[in-house]
């Protein structure tokens, strides 16, 4: 993980559970599905003119760059357009044949910079070229449709990472003006939680907010971290080949299919900065460009195919990108040098399909200083997607890429859907429905409660043959005036109110089996809110007891209800909670606890409570006091051998001292048992003659 931001295997998922809300949005959640776009960096300067190749200019282009160019008969064309494709791009020709495939000829920017650092740089600031941006295009998408990441986030509705990263470095495309909008990945399932949940309280200083950001990071990253390992742990293992590139849209098929939610992915593949040996010259269809090319149709014929099996390809766009084009002119060392423009090639369902734009004009004379005209500026295809494909709108496209952009047709108009409510924009009635709202078939907002605005709850179970079970429902929400009907067994029906401003209601009285409860809200007619639930026969009463003999108290851990009776003797205790202490009288006692429900039993346990007793002198020659504690008057005391034999046995009077006086002089020498019994008092104490 390369940056704090979203470090999962750094910093090692808050629990959330989906309203279980339809599909009602695109870019506007991570609970529900919604549009994905797949951003390919082809590192290094993709040459256009041997990737996607006019036609109509093979006998300029023949003599020009005459040591890189295809043999004519190698091309692939593509049907109905004058353009034909490298021969090692045959997955990308099928999906032209199955109008998933788009390209926008000559694509660049004004004042183009040949530095591979810089020239990313404004692709990925989507910045003029003469001014420097410290932040990428995508993250200015996501901080305009998150203002409040990263304090808030995850969120019930945003449980997954916003944006992500396949590989071991962050980018300035994922770089906000407040933080970090990506995750960034090598392999999802190596996720390790090396730090521990913490919430610490800083000082209001410039240290302080530091710690508080990266704590802030360290939560975050432990969620997003254990979400992507859980949702690749799911995913199915579709066949890819076995390269760079396919290992990592392999990562992103596997994520998408194992219900990860995240809308923006971003892979990359290096090696096309083919100043010499970009063709074999015996054979100029192989070669480092070649083998590169061959690459990117493997792992996106495989991407395509994965997401076609698990019907979700319908969601994805892919767009490749690459810092500049290459010469028209070839060099001397079969290869081309830094360029401008070149084409940009998109794939997916919902694309139109249309070339946009006209095949180059390569003029028969040129110098090596040549370059191709632009057609489209690069932020012309950004601002379009944002639009057509991410939920954006022309203001939105402004505030992200700093000016106005012509748009291109990207999206096909039956796709297009500028609120991202769901509804294309040729059926939405509401076009301007805010982000996140529930509409119609007509795209109009529908009056929606989120599911977490109830509390249904079982707070008293019955006897089966009785009728003590009853419901609480717990209302969140108080602005409404809420209506409830409850069906249960028997054609039990009942029927009650909760006014505007109050939050609780509860119905009683019911028998064991299902019920449901249908909430609606009044003045909204198509509204309803329902929740099964079951009552229950509730469980065995559980008794735990602990007598304390010191302080002559018994503690009860008690359970199974909320509410207990406990009897000790004849005094009885009514008891809220599950635990109780109270005292002991001296001599028998029995204790009885019970509930309210005869079904859950009763506990029952007696026992002695005696009061002390006590003997001296022991050891003794014969003669012996008892020290009787408590308030007997009479006991009876026996006089056993080790062996059990009765030596003595008789009634005594306790005197006012507390004492019975007993002699033992003509017992033999040995250890005997004193056995002491009374109303209050049953103890053997061992005593020793001598």
């Amino acid at each position: 993980m390369a940056h704090a931001a979203a470090m999962p295997a750094l910093f090692s998922s808050f629990p959330f559970e989906s309203y279980g809300a339809q599909n009602q949005s695109l870019f506007s959640n991570t609970v529900a599905e919604g549009n994905i776009i797949v951003i390919i960096v082809l590192n290094g300067g993709n040459d256009g003119l041997n990737t996607v190749i006019p036609l109509n200019m093979l006998s300029q282009l023949n003599k020009i760059r005459s040591t890189v160019m295809l043999p004519d008969n190698k091309i692939l064309p593509l049907k109905g357009t004058d353009l034909g494709l490298h021969p090692s791009l045959p997955g990308l020709q099928s999906l032209h044949t199955e109008n998933r495939l788009k390209i926008i000829q000559s694509v660049g920017y004004p004042n183009p910079s040949y530095s591979h650092f810089r020239s990313m740089d404004i692709w990925n600031s989507a910045s003029d070229a003469l001014k420097y941006v410290n932040s990428g295009w995508a993250a200015r998408y996501l901080e305009e449709k998150h203002p409040n990441f990263p304090d808030a986030y995850p969120t019930e509705l945003y449980p997954h990472p916003l944006s992500m990263e396949i590989g071991w470095n962050s980018s300035l495309l994922f770089t906000g003006n407040r933080a970090f909008m990506s995750v960034v990945s090598s392999n999802p399932n190596d996720f390790y939680e090396i730090i521990n949940e913490f919430d610490n309280t800083y000082p209001n200083t410039p240290v302080g907010e530091k710690l508080k950001y990266l704590q802030l990071m360290g939560k975050q990253s432990n969620a997003y971290g254990k979400v992507l390992k859980e949702t690749f742990a799911k995913g199915t293992d579709y066949a890819f080949p076995r390269s760079n590139l396919a290992d990592q849209l392999k990562i992103v098929s596997k994520l998408i299919s194992g219900g990860l939610n995240t809308r923006i992915y971003k892979v990359e593949i290096g090696g096309f900065d083919t100043h010499g040996n970009q063709v074999e010259p015996g054979d100029k269809t192989k070669g480092t460009h070649a083998n590169i090319l061959k690459e990117i149709d493997d792992a996106v014929a495989a991407f395509m195919k994965s997401l076609d099996a698990m019907n979700k390809s319908d969601r994805v766009m892919g767009m490749c990108i690459s810092e500049f084009g290459r010469t028209v002119h070839s060099n001397g060392t079969n290869g081309t040098d830094h360029g401008t423009v070149s084409p940009m090639i998109l794939f997916g369902n919902k694309l139109d399909p249309t070339v946009a734009g006209v095949n180059p004009i390569i003029p028969d004379n040129t110098n090596y200083s040549y370059e191709m005209d632009r057609q489209f500026d690069f932020r012309q295809v950004y601002g379009s997607i944002i639009n057509q494909w991410m939920g954006g709108n022309k203001s939105l496209v402004k505030n992200i890429l700093y000016n106005d952009f012509a748009s291109i047709p990207i999206i096909k108009a039956a796709y297009i859907d500028s609120d991202e409510d769901g509804v294309a924009d040729p059926l939405d009635w509401c076009p301007d429905t805010p982000q996140g709202t529930l509409v119609d078939i007509n795209g109009c907002p529908i009056f929606t409660l989120p599911a977490s605005n109830y509390k249904v709850e079982v707070i008293a179970a019955t006897c089966a043959g009785t009728s003590n079970g009853a419901i609480k429902l717990t209302i969140e929400n108080i602005n409404y005036a809420y209506n409830l009907i409850v069906k249960g067994p028997n054609k039990f029906e009942k029927s009650l109110t909760i006014p505007k401003g109050t939050k609780t209601s509860s119905v009683s009285g019911l028998t064991l089996g299902d019920y449901s409860v249908v909430a609606t809200v009044d003045g909204q007619k198509n509204y309803q809110q329902a929740f099964d639930l079951k009552i229950t026969e509730p469980p065995a009463l559980s008794v735990q007891s602990a007598i304390n003999i010191g302080n002559q108290t018994i503690d009860l851990t008690l359970s199974g209800a909320t509410q207990f009776r406990v009897q000790v003797n004849e005094a009885s205790y009514r008891v809220n909670g599950p635990l109780w202490t109270g005292s002991l009288p001296t001599g028998a006692v029995k204790i009885k606890v019970s509930t309210d429900l005869s079904c859950q039993g009763m506990h029952v346990e007696e026992f002695f409570f005696s009061e002390e007793v006590k003997v001296y002198p022991n050891p003794t020659s014969g003669p012996f006091h008892i020290l009787v504690h408590g308030l007997d008057s009479q006991v009876q005391v026996a006089v056993y051998d080790l062996k059990g034999a009765s030596i003595q046995t008789g009634r005594f009077q306790v005197d006012g001292a507390r004492e019975v006086a007993l002699d033992i002089s003509q017992v033999p020498v040995g250890t005997y048992l004193i056995h002491v019994l009374g109303t209050t008092v049953d103890q053997r104490i061992k005593i020793a003659k001598i």
